[in-house]
């Protein structure tokens, strides 16, 4: 494994950054942080850290092949030897060092790969190659000679030191994390399958579909879009996965595309693409959508409806409220270098959703706005200057202003937490880095 220390995560912080996030205010809809999510415990990620450190010095402890698991069954051992669980102990301190802090400065400078710019994968337009919880990031790393892509890493921004997640080889991309769950997009034997790691174990999430993507996580559950053939423009639909469940579980259905899902402790959203006259997600100024939103207590769906298209819900600014991004009903392509942001109260008609933001993008690479927290956050890049990101409060009491020292002429999108925001900035024929933005 390559990275920049010896010692595997320290993940016993997250417990204070989800009481940092818990105690934010609400706001008019009223909006709230996101709820925090369930850590491992503190034996458990002294226990990693110790069993890394036997790597480290040279020592052998089974190795757990992660990336050929598989939901229900235990990791695949690949020495012959028992499989090392994360809280197998093994003579482990039993008291964890203090607690590493971070701030926005421990991202900058961390290279990205640039897939999701540069190039046309079957992917949700930006859909960025990293994510941030806590003072925990997952990136995908600029790849090597030789290969088509990066590595999938997790980075500790409190104490520089990472672990190794996923390889170049499965072509790692769109990862989301939630605490200590991560998960993501990756190639396996040809086929598009989600990955989910948890307590030191990954796994791949399985269902009823053919393959899947588009996964987002919120606690111990993860969303995703699972294809009902190997078509890449065929039938989808949502499905919800819990940690400990044999196989992923339909959620919605219906003719055409459902995909696009976001979740929260309480609700699921997702585009629904059944009005469309093609049925699909795809590159015609004629498409046609809506938001639904699916209660995880009462397993009831509601949809949104407004005229025009509606897609890419994001639920990140609390329980009761939902955002997306909105066209007319003839919109030009590529549609993603303009559209608007709208942002309501879930349990209120979508007639009376507000404009939080009309955004534009001119050229690659599209970006998705983040809304996380009290806050929105999105890329804009008029046709006669450099990019900038934007801020604003998610109760739209405030209006919109740059970020200072972003102005860069390529930037993706951003991803937040609740204290730290990053984005992926690039200049002219240099590499795409991150930069760190304190919340």
């Amino acid at each position: 494994m390559k990275g920049s220390g010896s010692g595997a995560l320290n993940t016993s912080r997250l417990e204070e950054e989800r009481r940092q996030g818990r105690a934010a205010g609400e706001t008019v809809f009223p909006i709230s942080p996101r709820p925090g999510h369930r850590g491992p415990s503190s034996r458990r990620g002294w226990s990693r850290r110790f069993a890394l450190a036997l790597l480290v010095a040279g020592c052998s402890p089974a190795v757990v092949d992660e990336s050929r698991a598989v939901v229900g069954e235990p990791p695949a051992v690949v020495d012959g030897s028992p499989a090392l669980l994360p809280d197998g102990g093994g003579g482990a301190p039993t008291a964890p060092p203090p607690p590493a802090a971070c701030d926005a400065s421990a991202a900058d400078g961390v290279a990205v790969f640039a897939s999701n710019v540069d190039t046309g994968a079957p992917q949700a337009p930006g859909a960025p190659p990293y994510a941030i919880d806590g003072c925990l990031l997952a990136y995908v790393a600029p790849r090597e000679a030789g290969d088509a892509s990066g590595a999938l890493r997790l980075r500790d921004l409190g104490t520089g030191e990472e672990l190794l997640l996923a390889p170049a080889a499965e072509a790692p991309r769109r990862p989301a994390l939630a605490g200590d769950v991560v998960v993501w997009e990756a190639t396996d034997d040809g086929t598009r399958v989600v990955r989910v790691r948890r307590g030191g174990q990954t796994q791949t999430i399985r269902g009823p579909f053919d393959h899947a993507g588009e996964p987002r996580v919120e606690g111990d559950a993860v969303v995703l879009t699972g294809w009902l053939t190997a078509d890449e423009s065929g039938d989808t639909d949502v499905f919800l996965y819990e940690i400990g469940q044999a196989e992923a579980v339909q959620i919605a259905s219906g003719p055409g595309q459902q995909r696009f899902p976001d979740i929260s402790a309480t609700h699921v959203a997702f585009a629904d693409f059944s009005e469309d006259p093609d049925g699909r997600f795809d590159e015609d100024a004629r498409d046609l959508a809506d938001i639904v939103v699916y209660d995880r207590r009462t397993r009831r769906a509601i949809p949104r409806s407004r005229e025009g298209k509606q897609s890419f819900p994001m639920l990140g600014a609390g329980e009761r409220v939902v955002a997306y991004l909105e066209w007319a009903p003839s919109h030009p392509e590529p549609k993603f270098e303009q559209f608007d942001l709208r942002i309501g109260d879930i349990t209120a008609p979508a007639d009376g959703d507000a404009l939080a933001a009309s955004i534009e993008q001119s050229g690659r690479p599209y970006v998705l706005p983040e809304v996380r927290g009290e806050l929105i956050e999105w890329v804009q890049r008029p046709a006669d200057g450099n990019a900038s990101l934007r801020r604003r409060p998610a109760d739209l009491s405030a209006p919109a202003a740059d970020v200072p020292g972003l102005s860069a002429s390529e930037l993706f999108g951003p991803s937040a937490s609740a204290t730290i925001t990053v984005v992926a900035a690039r200049s002219p024929g240099g590499e795409l880095e991150l930069r760190g933005v304190a919340r």
